[in-house]
């Protein structure tokens, strides 16, 4: 059958509750379930489900620790006049001691100087860390099991050389995802290095012991590895065995697309040399940005300028008018239904069409 009909049979399928679906005669509901089950939309679940928990574990710890650092954090102001206070005083009496000395001069006492180093150790690497810090506690803590469990059941491919490093990462990780609390990786052990590896995590990932020998810490390898898995799966640089939307991307391609390259690119009116196809998006995107720049001058609800807060600046645009379509709507829906929420209306439409 051709996809297009399996997809509108499975969106009713998954719509309709099993009462209903008994309702329908022999033949139809074995068709409609057919249909559901073969789409292999349950592996598709499930990856979706693996790059939502790497994202929820990321997203919660920048907001706890955010929380926790606006819930602490107090601005000093005027730190130039506290360090000449300070100076003053500790040049016109250096033997006496910082309690009575340091503390009085400064308003608001320890209290201020407290805040003073709060506010710069909070900023820049020292956020980050904490940051990273907390991820680490929660994936080790909560969610590590349930990511092992999903690694277990899909099976991950790339066709790109440059992303195998992070197929080996997940196999290494398969090996000892049960070698307990192994801090380390053991030695001898090939550990493949990635882009996940790489930048602000690799202070972390790799430690010295207490030999000073360089080591690869196993719970942050995982953490990375997890992380540079969603960027390469939201790409479609690695793919999932048995998926749909996951899929190997040469599937996205006819059978006999090569055989019939000249004529595909001819429908596609696309030239076969790559420097031409690469010389005309050049061409494209400077005849773009060259109309932005022509542009942007002459608007008069934008104005750029340099300034703090930023050089672009757009005038607020004010409220606009509901469409007569939508009211009509309403209308219609209240006077059929009832009072339904329109979402849900919207909802049944795209899961019944597909329209999205």
């Amino acid at each position: 059958m051709a996809p297009k009909v399996l997809a509108s049979w499975r969106a009713r399928a998954a719509v309709e509750a099993p009462s209903h679906m008994r309702t329908h005669p022999r033949e139809l509901t074995v068709l409609l379930l057919a249909a559901l089950v073969q789409e292999r939309e349950i592996t598709d679940a499930l990856v979706e489900l693996l790059i939502a928990t790497v994202h929820r574990i990321k997203a919660r710890a920048d907001s706890k620790v955010t929380k926790e650092l606006i819930n602490a954090f107090k601005r000093v102001t005027g730190k130039e006049n506290i360090l000449f206070k300070v100076a003053d005083a500790a040049l016109g009496q250096p033997d006496d001691s910082v309690r009575q000395v340091i503390f009085p001069a400064v308003s608001g006492g320890e209290q201020t100087l407290r805040d003073l180093v709060h506010e710069f150790t909070t900023k820049g690497p020292a956020y980050r860390t904490t940051v990273q810090t907390t991820l680490r506690a929660s994936y080790t803590n909560h969610y590590r099991r349930g990511l092992i469990a999903l690694l277990d059941t899909l099976e991950f491919k790339s066709n790109n050389t440059a992303f195998q490093p992070v197929i080996e990462a997940l196999k290494l990780i398969r090996r000892y995802a049960k070698a307990g609390n192994t801090t380390y990786y053991p030695r001898g052990e090939v550990v493949p290095e990635h882009r996940g590896t790489a930048g602000e995590w690799e202070d972390l990932v790799f430690k010295n012991d207490k030999r000073g020998r360089r080591r690869v810490v196993r719970m942050v390898y995982e953490i990375v590895t997890f992380q540079a898995l969603r960027e390469a799966l939201r790409c479609k640089e690695i793919w999932v065995v048995g998926a749909h939307s996951f899929r190997d991307p040469e599937e996205d391609l006819p059978k006999d697309f090569a055989a019939r390259r000249v004529e595909n690119y001819a429908e596609l009116r696309k030239p076969l040399n790559p420097r031409d196809f690469i010389a005309e998006l050049k061409a494209e995107m400077r005849a773009e940005l060259e109309a932005l720049d022509t542009a942007l001058p002459k608007l008069d609800w934008l104005t750029i300028s340099e300034r703090k807060s930023g050089a672009i600046k757009l005038t607020k645009i004010g409220p606009a008018d509901e469409p007569r379509n939508l009211r009509r709507i309403k209308n219609e829906v209240s006077r059929r239904w009832g009072s339904v929420p329109l979402i849900d209306m919207l909802k049944e439409a795209v899961l019944r069409t597909g329209c999205a």
